[in-house]
């Protein structure tokens, strides 16, 4: 068994959560969308989203830009770089962890699939926020945004895809890593409910953002340990099989 292994389930174990609690969350925020309109209305003023000329908050969601950018270019270059990796301890299944999750979670799962499909008009939009279209639910299919909906949010999944930097991180600096990890994810929360005191998303938008990013990550790392241990086997494997031919070949006589 490779020391792999156990990590490898520890991952699976998370991703189940994610799941789990990305399965629990829409079913809450698709049956009572409510929450979604009481938590935005904390900041309405009644006639718009007075924190969203704030110039920190519209600093600080331009960071969230520029940080994604970081943690893209910072990945491809261990991606491209054999002699860095083996240099610092990481393998290109990590390395290729923060590509993954930014391609297929951020691009493709959540701006080109559910902020295209399901039409959510976004808070300030919406009727009793200051705009002209009804209230609809999280995963409720509406014909209020014809593109770049309110569902879900690009850029709290942006930044729950920070978290990815971690995977850079060589695997002996455990200490560095688990800093690492609070940071980022302090950061992320922050970036991702700026989208709501600016009325841009709902409660549901970010949170749902937010976990299914983090699933599509953990199941980036956990198909990369397991092609990695597959891999491992094989490797050692084949040379275990040639020495018991080559056995073979001395204990028994040949054939005349």
């Amino acid at each position: 068994m490779t020391p792999s292994i156990p990590y490898t389930r520890q991952t699976g174990f998370h991703l189940s959560l994610v799941l789990m609690a990305t399965a629990v969350s829409s079913a809450g925020f698709y049956l009572y969308p409510s929450v979604d309109l009481t938590v935005s209305r904390y900041f309405f003023d009644g006639e718009q989203f007075p924190l969203r000329h704030n110039g920190f908050l519209q600093v600080l969601r331009q960071a969230n830009f520029w940080a994604g950018l970081i943690v893209i270019g910072a990945s491809m270059v261990f991606v491209a770089s054999r002699r860095l990796r083996n240099a610092l301890g990481i393998n290109l299944g990590r390395a290729l962890v923060p590509l993954i999750t930014y391609a297929i979670g951020v691009g493709l799962i959540v701006n080109m699939v559910l902020k295209d499909t399901f039409g959510r008009a976004r808070p300030r939009d919406t009727l009793g926020l200051g705009g002209d279209h009804p209230l609809s639910a999280a995963w409720e299919m509406s014909q209020a945004c014809a593109s770049n909906c309110s569902f879900t949010s690009g850029e709290a999944a942006g930044a729950m895809a920070m978290m990815s930097l971690a995977y850079l991180i060589p695997a002996g600096r455990r200490a560095l890593r688990l800093v690492a990890q609070i940071s980022l994810g302090m950061l992320a929360i922050s970036l991702s409910f700026n989208r709501i005191l600016f009325g841009g998303h709902y409660l549901s938008d970010v949170v749902l953002s937010m976990l299914i990013v983090s699933a599509v990550m953990l199941a980036a790392d956990l198909l990369m340990r397991q092609l990695r241990w597959k891999r491992l086997v094989l490797k050692r494997g084949q040379p275990r099989f040639a020495r018991r031919e080559n056995a073979a070949a001395v204990v028994l006589p040949r054939a005349r």
